[in-house]
């Protein structure tokens, strides 16, 4: 057991150095006065060489928060962030959303105003400290996090920063928070000595029961038409290759309904769209892995006769209050390794019902190849229109773009076009529907591997929402050059679809133009990245996409520099 000591420090010193042993690379802040400890230790960090977690100033909290979350999706490392008390918190609540209901690990901290008013260090110095505090300023994020606490002093410095470390890497993951009082981060010692590395790791993955896992093994061996459904399955990257091989050995239909990531490329065989409904009615057997809500039980349910099997780090989604789908089994695993044990148990069984296996692979085959005819067909209907298809957008930036670029996916990206023959080739943050998540994603995400071609994909109504400033800054002093395509079609669609929904006949269908749903004027977004130094340019013009997406890989991968392309855009019909 190896011991490290620092010599006259402060707890703002003694912080920043644990959290950099630990692995904590970069602390995205957004700061204010509660900073004041941070910086000067950081500043001293800087100085005299000391580890210390990366500074990386984002003039807003979403940029902030979210980058962490592309960081980690590219890495698989929780990274730090924090924010300004109270306010700060709140601005940065809607990436801590995403995060917890996506069960991303993330270190969210934030300052908490002095509560000293005159003796202390770091007392009371300006008015803003007397209404700045709260009774509880940890409690907007309780819901959220699966721990939060205030420091207290120097001493519990390492218990705190490895108790946030391994609760938020445990399964299933999620965030936590941290206030920091600034009289605390002030206090001086003389000495700090903590353990190097670690002796407090996050709990390993479960494996799956092994009778349960046998059931399952039983039940979709001999099932005759079984399928498999998924949301969020993508996140891990094991589960692609697990995935594929259940799949493909045993010839279940995949369904991605509402996917966030993809779990099963687009091409293969086995992939059988996104409408669960078709699936769900016929279905003897379904395996729901990791998707808490995996069909609307208001439009279909399955049979009194299916088997409904779910696999996931917490299988109940205990994240959410009301949840009612049918569970015959629930096996609590990490999905890639649940997927290929079941693949394993299903060997034998399986054995008795090879002949149903192979008539249900020629069907499920004949059905893939049915959306492959559907998309050539859609793709030649629309090339030519303008405003310009979704379809035909993302046609053209996997034409120019290659098989090895990462798209963050805020935007109605059609994803049968592009590349997604290796995970986490499609990357979106937005569990919790909280928008403005996709630049600060590919930020993180391009921060992680700055040789990777990472292209964001924004509504603008999206793009607004991630506070574009802020994000483009960042870019620009950080030297993160990402493409940045907007699907400029005037309207918040998920708004319009919801009201038209609901009231196809109302007031808001017959209006030509509906409150609160569309966009007025020609926004020239493409500016707002040029303030930063970036490349920007407005296509309304379809024969024009593949040679704007080529001057703009021009700026992103020679020039070094960012760049933006408004695409007028059509609504995915």
């Amino acid at each position: 057991m190896s011991k490290k000591t620092i010599k006259n420090c402060t707890v703002a010193d003694a912080y920043l150095e644990v959290m950099a042993d630990r692995g904590v690379e970069y602390l995205f802040a957004n700061a204010g006065t509660d900073f004041a400890p941070l910086v000067e230790a950081l500043a001293k960090a800087q100085a005299l060489g000391t580890p210390h977690p990366h500074p990386v100033t984002c003039p807003h909290e979403n940029t902030a928060q979210h980058m962490a979350i592309g960081y980690y999706l590219a890495t698989g490392r929780p990274q730090l962030t924090m924010m300004h008390v109270n306010v700060g918190t709140a601005n940065g609540m809607n990436g801590l959303l995403n995060a917890s209901r996506g069960n991303i690990p993330m270190i969210f901290t934030a300052g908490r105003t002095p509560t000293n008013e005159d003796s202390l260090k770091g007392h009371r110095s300006l008015d803003i400290h007397w209404t700045q505090e709260m009774y509880d300023q940890g409690g907007m994020t309780r819901e959220a996090v699966k721990w939060d606490y205030e420091l207290r002093n120097g001493e519990q410095v390492e218990t705190v920063v490895d108790r946030m470390l391994s609760v938020s890497m445990s399964d299933p993951m999620g965030p936590v928070y941290l206030s920091l009082p600034r009289e605390v981060l002030a206090i001086e010692m003389e000495e700090f000595t903590y353990t190097s590395p670690t002796r407090i790791h996050p709990a390993a993955a479960p494996f799956p029961n092994a009778d349960a896992l046998d059931e399952a093994a039983s039940i979709f061996a001999k099932a005759k038409n079984p399928v498999i459904i998924t949301n969020w399955g993508g996140r891990n990257p094991g589960v692609m290759p697990a995935l594929v091989n259940l799949a493909e050995r045993f010839a279940i239909p995949v369904v991605e309904y509402r996917n966030r990531y993809v779990a099963m490329p687009r091409h293969h065989d086995m992939f059988a769209g996104g409408n669960p409904n078709p699936f769900v009615e016929a279905a003897d057997a379904i395996l729901v892995i990791d998707c808490a809500v995996p069909w609307l039980p208001s439009q279909v349910k399955p049979s009194e006769d299916c088997k409904v099997v779910h696999i996931a780090p917490d299988p109940h989604y205990t994240m959410v209050p009301i949840r009612g789908f049918q569970a015959d089994l629930a096996i609590a695993c990490s999905t890639d390794i649940g997927l290929s044990m079941l693949a394993i148990a299903m060997e034998e069984p399986a054995k008795s019902n090879q002949a149903a296996i192979d008539a249900r692979r020629k069907s499920v085959t004949e059905r893939h190849q049915k959306l492959e005819d559907n998309w050539a067909k859609k793709l030649q209907e629309v090339k030519g229109n303008s405003p310009l298809h979704p379809a035909w957008i993302s046609h053209c930036l996997n034409e120019v773009a290659g098989d090895d670029a990462v798209y963050i996916k805020e935007s109605q990206l059609q994803v049968q076009y592009v590349n997604t023959n290796t995970p986490q080739s499609i990357l979106n943050a937005g569990a919790s529907s909280g928008l403005g998540h996709g630049m600060g994603v590919a930020l993180g995400a391009k921060l992680a591997n700055r040789e990777k071609l990472i292209i964001g994909t924004h509504g603008d109504g999206a793009y607004m929402f991630n506070v574009p400033v802020s994000a483009h800054y960042v870019s620009a002093e950080q030297e993160l050059p990402i493409l940045t395509v907007i699907f400029n079609n005037q309207k918040w669609q998920a708004v319009r679809g919801s009201t038209m929904g609901m009231y196809p006949d109302g007031y808001a269908a017959k209006a030509n133009h509906a409150p609160l749903m569309y966009f007025a004027g020609d926004q020239r977004y493409e500016k707002v990245c040029e303030v930063s130094g970036g490349y920007g340019e407005q296509i309304t013009d379809p024969d024009e996409m593949i040679p704007a997406i080529e001057r703009a890989m021009k700026a992103v991968t020679v020039e070094n520099r960012q760049a933006v392309l408004n695409v007028t855009a059509s609504d995915p019909v």
